[in-house]
């Protein structure tokens, strides 16, 4: 009875610990959009400029993400996200950006969330 409760333990954290660490795998980023920019077969076809610093595992010069429009990551592309981010951009709204560090398009860090 010991025995398997001290497996069961031992396997519930081993879990918890895995399951920490996946959904560790970004950050949000809140602030305004300066600049949009849309370049076919470069920085994942669109990418926004937030006023605010990035950082993280991300480039530090410019606060720019990309989208992914070009559907890198996932199959629906960033374009949906993208149009929002336009929308945010254009009525001077801010935004809230999920940032997964561990994607990244010519150096830049992908967005793969945009709440407006």
């Amino acid at each position: 009875m010991r025995s398997k409760l001290s497996k069961s333990i031992v396997v519930g954290l081993v879990l918890a610990v895995f399951s920490i660490s996946a959904q560790a795998q970004g950050f949000w980023v809140h602030g305004k959009i300066v600049r949009t920019l849309s370049q076919a077969d470069a920085y994942g076809g669109c990418m926004i400029l937030m006023d605010t610093p990035i950082g993280h595992a991300c480039p530090s010069n410019f606060n720019y993400v990309s989208l992914d429009c070009e559907g890198h990551y996932s199959r629906a592309g960033g374009d949906k996200a993208y149009t929002s981010a336009l929308m945010a951009y254009a009525l001077d709204k801010s935004v809230s950006v999920f940032i997964d560090d561990a994607k990244k398009l010519n150096t830049y860090c992908v967005a793969i969330r945009l709440d407006f």
